[in-house]
């Protein structure tokens, strides 16, 4: 089997990019959509974990990395992202809205180590909250920013984890990721990169037996959201944009109606002779599912790159209105995460309070959208062209 070398692959992904964009199915509304993964799922427990696996020698993440910045959203992180966003009026007389993509459960650490690292258990997001210290408000914080129409969450996967692969590396007591568990958190301080993305990588199979537990993960995932939340999750965004077509079947019959991402859509590599491959997206597309494709085309990352911020943001949304499309900004949680590191949460919250007083004003027409009424008024559009 072929896989193009890493260069030659961005090449590729560059020129489907490009050709995805000429496709793109217009609207032509100012609307604004701000999608943010990560919702739900744990990454860094605590500053205090964080010492004591580099007192382990592990190695120190880097001062602007997941590691060191991204955990559970506490009380505050979510009050201040609610004022944030309450502070500014759409054409409509709405706040600005955030799509919360969420991974709806975590791993129940004591059972799995109560099964020897020989079974793979689950809690929702909520039961993992009770343990964290400043979160007791937490999940009531996220109904209160939905009653008020700032937060409107949709479905990122039941976790942020390939759980199957994690569960093999644990029986065969890998020691970073044991170090990890003991933390309770699954993949810091992990030497090889490719370790680190493949433990994420929740939907990324190397079998057509793993094929049947990641089914399993979607179903159970879907279900939990709408317990907890009330309602089903009408669109989704797969963990690091990783997922087969087997996924878009499989969350069909789930209802789930759209697919969040880029213009490229990566695949797993377990089906023989495909290799790396990709596919390309544009917005409005349509799958035999009859799902529609939404593409992310600006974004507000300022945890990652500095340069990320308002006036790059602002940029990708001009671009986005002259082109008569949607503009959907890519703004990870990590960005309004300030229990590891204050400074982190409090500066990008001033970014992002600048870049939304310029967008109202240079768009007083804007709307904001969620990602689910985004994908709605491209199958709505489809169902008055009969296709």
């Amino acid at each position: 089997m072929f896989t193009p070398p890493r260069q030659l692959q961005l090449l590729i992904s560059k020129a489907t990019h490009g050709l995805m964009l000429l496709r793109n199915h217009r609207v032509c509304r100012h609307i604004v959509v701000f999608e943010s993964d990560d919702w739900g799922s744990i990454r860094m427990p605590s500053l205090e974990a964080l010492r004591r696996l580099q007192s382990q020698g592990v190695r120190v993440p880097l001062p602007q990395s997941y590691d060191s910045l991204d955990t559970l959203a506490s009380n505050d992180d979510l009050e201040l992202l609610m004022e944030v966003l309450s502070s500014v009026k759409d054409a409509r007389d709405k706040p600005a809205r955030m799509t919360l993509n969420c991974c709806v459960a975590n791993p129940d650490f004591s059972k799995i180590r109560e099964s020897g690292f020989q079974e793979y258990f689950y809690e929702p997001f909520t039961e993992t909250l009770k343990r964290y210290p400043h979160h007791d408000r937490s999940f009531d914080l996220w109904l209160e920013g939905m009653a008020h129409g700032v937060f409107r969450p949709q479905f990122h996967g039941r976790e942020h984890l390939n759980f199957q692969k994690w569960l093999r590396w644990l029986k065969a007591g890998v020691e970073c990721f044991r170090r990890a568990f003991d933390e309770e958190c699954y993949c810091a301080g992990v030497p090889q990169a490719d370790m680190v993305d493949s433990c994420l990588e929740a939907y990324k199979i190397e079998s057509a037996e793993e094929c049947g537990g990641v089914r399993q993960s979607l179903r159970e995932g879907l279900a939990l959201f709408e317990q907890l939340f009330g309602y089903r999750s009408l669109s989704m965004i797969a963990p690091c944009y990783i997922w087969d077509d087997y996924i878009e079947a499989e969350a069909a019959t789930q209802g789930v109606k759209s697919f969040q991402g880029g213009y490229v859509q990566k695949h797993s590599t377990w089906q023989r002779g495909l290799g790396n491959r990709i596919t390309g997206h544009f917005f409005g597309e349509k799958n035999v599912h009859g799902q529609c494709y939404t593409v992310r085309n600006c974004s507000f990352e300022p945890s990652q790159l500095a340069s990320d911020n308002a006036e790059h943001c602002l940029a990708g949304i001009r671009r986005a209105f002259a082109w008569h499309l949607p503009a959907v900004v890519s703004c990870h949680r990590l960005n309004f995460i300030g229990e590891l590191q204050v400074a982190n949460r409090d500066r990008n919250l001033r970014e992002f309070r600048r870049m939304l007083k310029m967008l109202v004003g240079e768009f007083p027409d804007v709307e904001f959208l969620s990602s689910d009424e985004l994908g709605e008024i491209y199958l709505e559009k489809q169902r008055k062209q009969g296709k």
